[in-house]
């Protein structure tokens, strides 16, 4: 393996922990639906505030896979579609996206007079200029690995509509436009470049200010295909050292909104604040090497899964913030769910009887992140009886260092969060044989099948059938334990007025539309 290749996967990997650790703890789940957000009166315009860390890397649209970057990214850049608070599909740039008969093409038609900031039309060139930035053979894009082995071609049908070629039918292929790095850039925009210092985009501010260590100032884009919808004049961004300080400046009025966390809920707890609706943003995956021993027993890997008490570890390690898991990839909010599983609980008898009297001894590897999960595991793990379970937890860097044996995809178990996905895409990265990411080295070629027939039809009741034979058999086979689905929400001053339309997250496309504040 190539020293670019390892590169790349320890930096798609980062996007998809910024996105769970970070990004979609930042999650904002509307109240209502894209269409019924409301707007702010005249007196909201004015100013909002919110923190975030500094970038820790240049600011690149095409390549970052820093959450603060593309937060900044996304406050003036635009994307084609977004997804509202329920997972609905939203046109942005795009007025509108159709499949070909044969489920094998996309056409994207969109909206009449683009434009980006500086006032140069955006059209077709420009769109297609982005993605193949993206999906490029040389690309070191973040975003790449969500259309391999998907899209095969971008052309431009004149200035308005583009025709995305797929190499197979793929019914969900405009969730896909909405991921990470596909906010569309000015034909010739580099891949190289320092967005912060010539700031283009197409979105709903115009960064007009960028202090290293300080933080950054937006001011509303006149130039906005929606600019009547947003009621907001500028946007300031303060950079913190951490939650802690962040918190801090909460409580001190100094910014408008907080990630919820065990610590923020417990602190502002009988204060005057607003919450958002809890929004699922992530799990925490248990990978369990099925090549080796003792994992490649399926009873050891039943055993472990049912020596689990799901319901304390959303107690202990999420604080409530979750829901039980029962080992899919198939998120609570997905429209479509595995039907006819049975919820997998603690049972310390059928653990018994499954490891048959002998002990199993294993390590668990994971991230500092993830030491809290680890360590009730461990204790889960050993209070049962049957396991021997030590610990060993990395900094960030060390377990997704770079090269072959790199800890995060090698060690026979390890513990590593994902961002929220569509069900196949997490087949197509973890499940599939030879994956980049398949951390237990599974393998089932009838599940890959599943997956491809489940993106060529657009049939619900289809796709249903299809769904429960692919949860059966990542439930059956068990090669990742998922013991839950955290969720986060948004803390809010009451100052703040609105409903926001989506997640504060790439696929809710960054959306201050009909958010205001009033005068404190």
């Amino acid at each position: 393996m190539t020293v670019d290749l390892t590169s790349r996967r320890r930096r798609l990997k980062r996007l998809a922990l910024a996105a769970a650790a970070s990004a979609l703890a930042l999650a904002l789940a509307a109240c209502s639906s894209a269409g019924n957000a409301s707007p702010g009166s005249s007196s909201d315009a004015g100013t909002y505030s919110l923190g975030l860390q500094e970038p820790d890397s240049t600011i690149n649209p095409l390549t970052t896979s820093d959450f603060n970057a593309m937060y900044l990214i996304g406050l003036a850049s635009e994307g084609l579609l977004s997804q509202d608070a329920t997972g609905k599909l939203e046109g942005r740039l795009a007025e509108s996206w159709k499949p070909s008969a044969d489920g094998r093409a996309w056409t994207v038609t969109l909206r009449h007079g683009l434009e980006f900031s500086d006032g140069a039309a955006l059209t077709s060139k420009d769109v297609v200029a982005t993605f193949d930035s993206i999906t490029g053979k040389d690309s070191q894009s973040p975003g790449k690995s969500s259309f391999d082995g998907i899209l095969r071609s971008v052309a431009a049908d004149g200035d308005s509509s583009v025709v995305f070629t797929l190499a197979k039918p793929y019914a969900d292929f405009p969730y896909l436009l909405t991921g990470s790095n596909t906010t569309i850039q000015p034909a010739g925009f580099s891949a190289s470049t320092n967005w912060a210092k010539k700031p283009v985009g197409a979105g709903q501010f115009v960064l007009t200010k960028y202090s290293a260590g300080q933080g950054a100032t937006f001011t509303k884009n006149p130039k906005y295909w929606d600019a009547k919808d947003v009621d907001l004049a500028k946007l300031d961004v303060k950079f913190y050292a951490d939650e802690q300080a962040q918190l801090l400046a909460f409580q001190s009025g100094e910014i408008d909104q907080l990630p919820s966390t065990p610590t923020a809920t417990a602190t502002l707890k009988g204060t005057p604040h607003k919450e958002t609706k809890p929004y699922y943003n992530k799990f925490d995956g248990i990978f369990l090497d099925v090549t080796k021993a003792p994992f490649d027993d399926p009873e050891v890997r039943e055993a472990f899964a049912l020596a689990l008490d799901r319901k304390e570890i959303v107690k202990t390690v999420y604080g409530g913030d979750a829901s039980v898991g029962n080992d899919t990839t198939f998120f609570p909010s997905s429209a479509i769910q595995p039907e006819g599983l049975a919820q997998r609980s603690q049972d310390a008898a059928k653990v018994k009887d499954l490891l048959g009297g002998k002990t199993v001894s294993f390590e668990i590897t994971t991230l500092d992140s993830e030491k809290a999960l680890a360590q009730v595991v461990q204790q889960q793990l050993e209070a049962v009886g049957g396991f021997d379970v030590s610990l060993k937890v990395l900094t960030s860097a060390q377990y997704y260092a770079d090269g072959d044996d790199t800890p995060w995809l090698n060690a026979p178990v390890t513990i590593t969060n994902w961002a929220q996905r569509l069900p196949a895409q997490f087949v197509d990265l973890i499940y599939r044989e030879g994956a980049a990411w398949n951390a237990s080295k599974y393998s089932n070629p009838e599940l890959e099948t599943l997956v491809d027939q489940y993106e060529s039809t657009t049939s619900q009741s289809e796709r249903q059938g299809i769904a429960n034979t692919i949860g059966e058999i990542e439930y059956t086979d068990l090669p990742v334990i998922v013991p839950a689905f955290a969720s986060s929400k948004i803390l809010l001053q009451e100052r703040v007025t609105g409903t926001f339309r989506s997640g504060q997250d790439f696929p809710g496309g960054f959306d201050f539309r009909g958010i205001g504040v009033t005068s404190s």
